[in-house]
């Protein structure tokens, strides 16, 4: 992922109340005046994150660990190739092209 926030691993997002993202602790609130230390006080606020945000989390970790190169994937193909039972299906190729020029011009608009 392109976003990383600063301090933070990475790892999955979990319910742990010591996680910093369950927690945020604001020390000098909006509007307090600044140093003024006679009227700041801390306060805290919560943060709740959705079982869809977990979901998510999970998956980007599961994407993370899983390998780049499916080794099987590539082994079952230099064996076809070898073998020359390796067969093209340009009908195939030509429909993933038309459906991912679809999707990528469907999330312009």
């Amino acid at each position: 992922m392109a976003g990383r926030i600063k301090g933070l691993d990475g790892g999955s997002i979990g319910s742990d109340q010591s996680n910093p993202i369950e927690k945020v602790r604001v020390s000098n609130p909006v509007g307090s005046g600044g140093s003024d230390s006679t009227h700041s006080t801390t306060h805290a606020d919560s943060v709740s994150i959705t079982d869809s945000a977990r979901t998510l989390a999970s998956l980007s970790q599961a994407v993370n660990d899983a390998p780049d190169v499916d080794m099987n994937r590539v082994s079952a193909v230099q064996q076809a190739l070898a073998t020359g039972s390796y067969r093209i299906n340009p009908e195939r190729i030509a429909n993933s092209m038309l459906a991912l020029e679809q999707d990528l011009s469907s999330t312009k608009q």
